[in-house]
């Protein structure tokens, strides 16, 4: 790195076109400005100018140093002032969730960034932990996970609840799901899918009986959109949150899953929804907008 104080002693030099003149307007002795003109000249290797008497002229190399300092100290100047000013239009939101939630999501956040030209949004679709480790690791600001992490470094901010739905193919609609019917059919596996199945399990069935039974593994897919396709075609259950079975285009051929419960009926399963932060790492004023979107969707 170029030794700053003498590049701009460099640049007064050159505007100034005067060794004393220069001298006296940055407050030091003409000797002083000599000095630093010649630790410049070794630092780059080269010379910088010719003296002509009390006047010099600059290299070649001179003029290219001096040209690119100049833009140096402008990018710099640009810089303070960008960082003064927390503009709430102004910046890139980095935000990561599921990629249900994503679905529901990105189409409000563009609608929303649109008329700010100055606004960049970024959603990435990641499981619970790649966004804890990006949020800690600084790659993103903002995540929505739906576990409670105990993390000091973190601040968890409780959201809501998103639905899970057992999805079936649409000739089930009319009848009272049991295990047994389940385990027939199958299941459409994902990255999430044991998990959100499991809570399934715990909530509507005995643990005996889930202990018992492992779902039968019709077909897998990682990719959001294309879960609910076997589903539709007949071939097996899924279950994913309300958001993405909302999502996919082909409603007329799926429907969500009733449950034959003895006893007194059971209110349906959810999941909790928790915004994180890093704590001590304050959010900019553009995410307020982003957060205040979040929070009336979800």
């Amino acid at each position: 790195m170029l030794n700053q104080q003498w590049l701009t002693t460099f640049i007064k030099l050159v505007e100034v076109g005067h060794f004393t003149h220069t001298a006296e307007q940055l407050f030091m002795t003409q000797p002083g400005v000599s000095q630093h003109i010649k630790k410049l000249e070794e630092q780059v290797g080269v010379a910088l100018l010719y003296r002509v008497g009390k006047r010099f002229e600059l290299t070649e190399a001179g003029i290219q140093l001096h040209q690119q300092a100049l833009l140096w100290q402008q990018q710099q100047q640009q810089l303070l002032s960008q960082l003064a000013i927390d503009d709430v239009h102004v910046g890139e939101c980095r935000v990561a969730c599921s990629g249900s939630l994503a679905l529901l999501l990105y189409p409000h956040l563009i609608d929303y960034q649109q008329p700010h030209k100055q606004l960049q949004i970024s959603l990435e679709a990641a499981p619970n932990k790649r966004i804890i480790d990006n949020v800690l690791a600084n790659q993103v600001e903002l995540g929505i996970i739906t576990q409670a992490v105990h993390i000091d470094e973190l601040e968890l901010t409780p959201l809501g609840q998103q639905a899970l739905c057992v999805v079936m193919p649409k000739k089930y609609q009319d009848s009272a799901i049991n295990i047994d019917q389940l385990m027939a059919l199958g299941m459409v596996a994902h990255p999430d899918g044991m998990h959100y199945w499991q809570q399934i399990v715990n909530h509507y069935f005995n643990d005996k009986q889930a202990m018992a039974q492992q779902v039968p593994i019709r077909s897998y897919v990682n990719q959001l959109n294309q879960i609910l396709v076997p589903v539709a075609k007949g071939l097996a259950f899924a279950v994913l949150p309300q958001f993405a079975v909302d999502s996919f285009a082909q409603q007329t051929q799926i429907c969500i899953a009733t449950f034959d419960n003895t006893g007194e009926p059971k209110q349906g399963v959810s999941e909790p929804l928790f915004l994180i932060n890093k704590k001590h790492r304050p959010l900019a004023k553009r995410y307020q907008p982003i957060i205040d979107i979040i929070q009336s969707l979800v």
